[in-house]
């Protein structure tokens, strides 16, 4: 009893703490901790009837599939096998290699309610207000009870008439009829059945009823008030915009449903070729909605599907990551589900050495993606590791400049997918952007590491723009020491975290070494100080000690480590001008397109005047030779001689004749009879000229031939 009285006081304190935070607990119940979140994944199963499967069989399929996923992803996963949806069906079975996330979305089905005032009266004659009440002298004493608020807000809101529909549920409590294509009405009875147990969807299907007319015949009936709503295909949308309007449409069993209710969707295609059987598998990434590459396997019995399956989905999983913090230069990234890890070479495990696509992400109020980008020649490789857990640092590498930087606000999250490549080489095409098939053939194509400054060039694009790339040596790659980032956040990430991992010996490079071969990188205990003498060896008592240079920058160190996939930076050269900086993953696409600002003026304008400076090499060449001649002639009184020589230097172009030449080139490049030239194209060639004008100032002067006339006339 004692015992009990002395710890009553911090049992009371439990009980007093565990009652202030059951608020916040309740609210953390329904928000995920991301690197303890497993992938919810769905596998869309489609087998072809030749197979000649049973249902059962089927079934027992979909629990193997199922069951073999645990055994590679483990509680990383959280997987459901089904038979792919019925619109779906036949696209994922025979077209699942041109399956885009556009089609697989474009056959969901919308509600749309009619617009116009006739439409309107119509729902007013579905839904007639109730009788209004005998007015009662207001109390002042007396607030209105909940019930009479209540209806005031019922006759507010059925004023408003179809105004008043706006979400499914309203619609389905208030519309008595909603016509559908015999054919999605089809589909729609077949889907509904795994959600007839709850009363909202019986509601719904008692109210939905096949529509035999045509489109246009529907669109007109919507306009009159004959029909009010209707359910019609996210591709048909379009046409009805001008007389209905749209009503969020989340039906579960849609694949908008699905894709915000799963991390992941694996499309699997299962059809008999000739004597074995052929498995196809793609996955499609819900939250940035991108499909990824087409894996394929072939087997010989039914038994071996479920097995194919697991390994292709594993084999073309992409794991995640969360892009925290960013500069121009350095992330934090955040790996999802890491924390449920339990050996090192997991399929979903991203470190040092991985290389990460970004995706931009920006969602409206009601959380639809309003913008889902994958910014152009971006990518992040992972080079340190922050924590022992999920976060980690990363090196960016992009043509734009702070694009990762600039997408940060409160509605657009940025998402990177670990890179995989999967073709065996890619060709860089280049073209000229607004310009539909066109080319730039000759463009000069440099090779670099990136953080080194080993050029080299890789070849010229041909007559189609084209230039295979085929550099798959994995690289060593030197970046920045994330401390040194100006901002807080990534440069003190590691004093912020339950379990930081020392950063590692970061290396002093010279700037001499930078061009080097990989791997002859300097470490800080070898940085190649010229006083130091050969081991074993004594310096000379006579030797003066080198005064410190106090101007000298303090040394730059670097972090270097090899990367896991060839990711290299592609200089686009054409003529004189750098066009472009392209960091590309060879075999990540069979064809990376580049598509260059407009430069054909330019390059137009450059030949112009290289040939123009070739003119006035020659000229200048032609001017010394008759000078020389001419002294000699003078100084050798054959007077008659060296006056016919002066008539020939007179011919020969001066200044003045050049510069109306150089500025008809000039008119004619920026003319705007072909079209409007850009304000740095204007810049280039006025750079261009500026520079030719002044060389011919310079070589090419009138003073020459007065000079000559001089002497002649003085020696006469």
């Amino acid at each position: 009893m004692i015992s009990f009285l002395h710890s009553l006081p911090r049992i009371v304190l439990f009980v007093v703490v565990a009652v202030l935070c059951a608020p916040l607990c309740s609210k953390c119940v329904g928000q995920e901790i991301w690197e303890y979140s497993p992938y919810k994944v769905k596998i869309w199963l489609s087998v072809s009837p030749s197979l000649s499967l049973s249902e059962e069989s089927q079934n027992e399929m979909h629990r193997k599939i199922e069951e073999l996923a645990e055994i590679h992803f483990g509680a990383t996963w959280s997987i459901s096998v089904e038979t792919t949806p019925d619109a779906l069906f036949g696209s994922v079975l025979y077209r699942l290699d041109e399956l885009t996330v556009e089609q697989l979305l474009s056959r969901e089905l919308i509600l749309v309610v009619g617009k116009s005032e006739k439409a309107k009266q119509a729902f007013l004659k579905m839904n007639p207000p109730p009788p209004k009440r005998e007015e009662v002298p207001k109390d002042p004493k007396k607030k209105p009870s909940k019930q009479d608020l209540e209806e005031i807000a019922d006759l507010e809101a059925r004023s408003a008439s179809l105004q008043s529909v706006r979400t499914l549920e309203s619609g389905i409590e208030r519309l008595k009829s909603i016509a559908i294509h015999p054919l999605q009405y089809s589909a729609l009875q077949r889907d509904i059945v795994p959600y007839l147990d709850k009363k909202q969807w019986v509601d719904f299907k008692s109210i939905v009823n096949i529509y035999e007319g045509s489109n246009e015949k529907l669109q007109a009936e919507l306009e009159s008030g004959e029909t009010v709503a209707a359910i019609v295909q996210k591709m048909d949308l379009e046409k009805f915009k001008k007389v209905a309007r749209q009503i969020p449409t989340r039906l579960p069993w849609q694949p908008e449903s699905l894709l915000r209710s799963n991390d992941k969707i694996f499309m699997a295609s299962v059809e008999r070729v000739g004597e074995s059987i052929r498995i196809q598998v793609k996955e499609l990434d819900s939250f940035v909605r991108r499909m990824g590459e087409i894996a394929s396997m072939d087997v010989i019995y039914s038994n071996e599907i479920p097995r194919a399956i697991a390994q292709l989905a594993r084999d073309t999983f992409s794991p995640v990551v969360r892009i925290e913090e960013t500069d121009f230069k350095t992330a934090v990234l955040r790996v999802k589900a890491a924390g449920l890890l339990t050996k090192e070479d997991h399929p979903i495990r991203i470190g040092p050495g991985d290389v990460i696509l970004p995706v931009v992400r920006r969602d409206d109020s009601n959380g639809n993606p309003t913008l889902l980008q994958t910014i152009p020649y971006t990518f992040i490789a992972v080079t340190e590791k922050i924590d022992d857990i999920s976060r980690l640092y990363g090196a960016i590498f992009t043509a734009s400049r702070g694009a990762l930087a600039a997408a940060k606000n409160r509605r657009t999250q940025r998402i990177g997918l670990k890179v995989k490549p999967s073709h065996a080489s890619s060709d860089l095409k280049l073209g000229i952007q607004r310009s539909p098939g066109s080319a730039v053939p000759g463009a000069e194509i440099y090779l670099r590491t990136p953080g080194t400054d080993d050029l080299k060039m890789e070849g010229r694009t041909d007559w189609r723009g084209v230039l295979p790339l085929l550099t798959k040596e994995l690289p060593t790659i030197l970046y920045d020491p994330p401390s040194e980032s100006k901002t807080f956040a990534i440069a003190n990430a590691r004093k912020f975290t339950s379990s930081p991992v020392d950063p590692p010996e970061y290396k002093r490079i010279e700037k001499a070494d930078l061009a080097k071969p990989q791997g002859s990188v300097v470490s800080p205990t070898a940085t190649g100080d010229k006083e130091k003498t050969e081991e074993g060896a004594t310096a000379a008592p006579d030797a003066v000690p080198a005064e410190p240079k106090p101007d000298l920058p303090p040394p730059k160190f670097f972090g270097s480590i090899q990367l896991n996939v060839p990711l290299y930076l592609y200089y686009v050269k054409n003529g004189d001008t750098l066009l472009a900086r392209l960091p590309i993953v060879t075999g990540l696409k069979s064809v990376d397109q580049a598509d260059l600002p407009d430069d054909r003026r330019r390059l137009e304008t450059e030949a112009f005047l290289k040939g123009l400076q070739g003119e006035v090499l020659d000229l200048v060449v032609r001017r010394r030779i008759l000078e020389s001649r001419i002294k000699q002639k003078i100084k050798a009184n054959q007077l008659d001689i060296a006056e016919r020589l002066l008539d020939e230097l007179k011919r020969v172009k001066s200044y003045e004749r050049m510069s109306e030449q150089i500025e008809g080139i000039q008119r004619r490049a920026l003319s705007t009879e072909q079209g409007a030239v850009s304000t740095g194209v204007v810049k280039r060639i006025d750079k261009m000229v500026d520079t030719t004008r002044q060389m011919m100032q310079k070589y090419l002067q009138d003073t020459l031939v007065r000079d000559l006339e001089s002497q002649l006339n003085q020696a006469k």
